[in-house]
């Protein structure tokens, strides 16, 4: 039990912020190794490890919003002027990733262990990688910071995270390709990608949190492995955000866009064997 943690908490880790969705891969191990999720507690934890992540990559700009919302009076810049706003952009973006979640999650329960779903929605990642790597990479307009990031866009982008849900579709590989087809420069692009997920992460942890809270059997002698799988999704999600990061300033997207192509008609092609054998 201890070595499947291992694998799923760094699994996690790393697969929620890298565009190559987390949801995704994690169906895919279940449906290729023929095991399950340890339970609602491991989700809960993995899932508050990769909040840490978050929270501890953007602690700086976190800080920054946070002092800029204390500070009575009209900001001094427009640095200040932009983390005041950050925090209702969010706000605006996370509306339609609840809809989206409170709607679809009940109807997709079996879609988690469907590698033709998972691989169609890891192609589907795949083709908003390469036409907003080509937006980016080709387009004459200047690129536009978070500060003339309209309302509307930050909706949009939220609306993308909500279709997330569905496996195989990347959230930041949506949200970031999005950002970047309405012409939003990388790096902010990536940051409100990452700033976004803070609160539907949350969400996640809380229902996860209040499902075991339910039913809590059989956790007794993992509390200490559990724990230890929450360390290493925080590890792995750092290491993750960093490493996109750096791509997204020096690198491009397409590798990562060629790999969920290869992945997806991978997991497509097993699925037709599998129908075909029975």
């Amino acid at each position: 039990m201890l070595w499947l943690i291992i694998v799923l908490s760094l699994v996690q880790g790393l697969t929620e912020f890298l565009p190559i969705s987390s949801s995704g891969h994690m169906g895919l191990l279940q449906v290729f190794w023929g095991i399950s999720l340890p339970g609602l507690l491991f989700e809960a934890l993995v899932h508050f490890g990769t909040l840490l992540s978050v929270l501890w990559v953007f602690r700086r700009e976190i800080g920054l919003i946070l002092r800029a919302l204390a500070q009575p009076g009209p900001g001094r810049a427009q640095d200040q002027d932009e983390r005041r706003r950050l925090p209702w952009l969010i706000l605006v973006g996370t509306v339609p990733t609840a809809v989206f979640g409170l709607l679809l999650s009940p109807w997709l329960e079996r879609a988690f262990s469907s590698p033709l779903v998972i691989g169609s929605g890891l192609i589907f990642t795949g083709v908003i990688l390469l036409f907003a790597e080509r937006q980016a990479s080709h387009s004459p307009r200047p690129r536009k910071g978070l500060r003339e990031m309209a309302t509307w866009e930050a909706f949009a982008i939220g609306a993308a995270q909500g279709l997330a849900i569905l496996p195989g579709v990347s959230r930041s590989g949506a949200t970031i390709g999005l950002g970047l087809l309405l012409g939003l420069e990388r790096t902010g692009a990536a940051e409100f990608s990452f700033l976004l997920a803070i609160p539907a992460i949350l969400g996640a942890v809380a229902l996860k949190g209040w499902e075991a809270w339910r039913a809590p059997t059989g956790y007794a002698g993992l509390v200490g492995p559990y724990l230890l799988g929450m360390a290493l999704a925080a590890i792995s999600g750092a290491l993750a955000i960093k490493c996109l990061l750096r791509v997204l300033r020096r690198g491009r997207l397409t590798p990562f866009a060629y790999y969920c192509g290869l992945l997806g008609l991978g997991a497509i092609a097993f699925a037709l064997a599998l129908a075909r054998a029975r």
